[in-house]
């Protein structure tokens, strides 16, 4: 399967459509993350990976612009990479090449893909959850956003969960603790979180209705 919700990735899915049909040598390159392999397995759902010897079967080589060197011939290769190679060795073993964008520039793709690893999650965890996702984590393409989705479903989601994880620690915890090292682990942890979401020190004291000098010092004090 090979999703495509945007012009763009329909048009790159009509050219795999055409390599599949055809049995057409394809280079496939692209940032990390991108979708390199979903497109390889598509092109050749039976393909071998990476062989050592030669094979009949249809072939999907990763990392060819690392090592764009083969030891045997093989009628239908497929090969990614994260960079474009030169015409020489472009022409030597392919027919064509296909670039895949970042997911930035498709971003019409995101939401597709998000539904795609929540169902992949459910089914592989085993774990029925429902999630809102405001802000998809794109920086590693489909890898980061994958994460972020599997992170979801095995992290806490509510306040109630997580105070019933903290209660439960607590319940079994042998270290001896101390009221000011538990309240500093847990402003800094909060500091820390806002800093990311909000990024400036005048919201992060809005939205925690703290005086901003206050903020300071505390986030200051504790190396946040």
């Amino acid at each position: 399967m090979f999703l495509a919700t945007s012009e763009y990735l329909k048009k790159i899915k009509n050219i795999a459509d055409m390599c599949k049909q055809l049995r057409i040598n394809v280079y496939i390159w692209g940032e990390k993350g991108v979708g390199k392999t979903f497109l390889a397995k598509y092109i050749a759902p039976n393909a071998v990976f990476n062989p050592k010897t030669a094979t009949i079967n249809p072939v999907i080589i990763e990392d060819f612009d690392k090592n764009p060197v083969l030891e045997f011939k093989n009628s239908f290769l497929i090969a990614t990479g994260n960079h474009p190679l030169n015409k020489e060795i472009l022409k030597k073993y392919f027919t064509m090449d296909i670039e895949l964008k970042p997911l930035k520039e498709h971003p019409e793709d995101i939401e597709s893909f998000i539904e795609l690893f929540k169902q992949q999650a459910k089914e592989e965890l085993k774990i029925n959850k429902q999630l809102n996702i405001d802000y998809p984590d794109i920086s590693e393409n489909l890898n980061s956003l994958k994460r972020q989705i599997y992170a979801m479903f095995l992290l806490p989601q509510n306040k109630k969960e997580i105070f019933g994880i903290l209660k439960h620690h607590y319940e079994n915890a042998d270290e001896d603790v101390t009221y000011e090292e538990e309240l500093n682990n847990f402003e800094k942890t909060l500091f820390s979180a806002m800093k990311v979401k909000y990024k400036s020190k005048l919201q992060i004291a809005k939205h925690l209705k703290i005086n901003r000098v206050t903020l300071t010092k505390k986030m200051k004090a504790l190396n946040v």
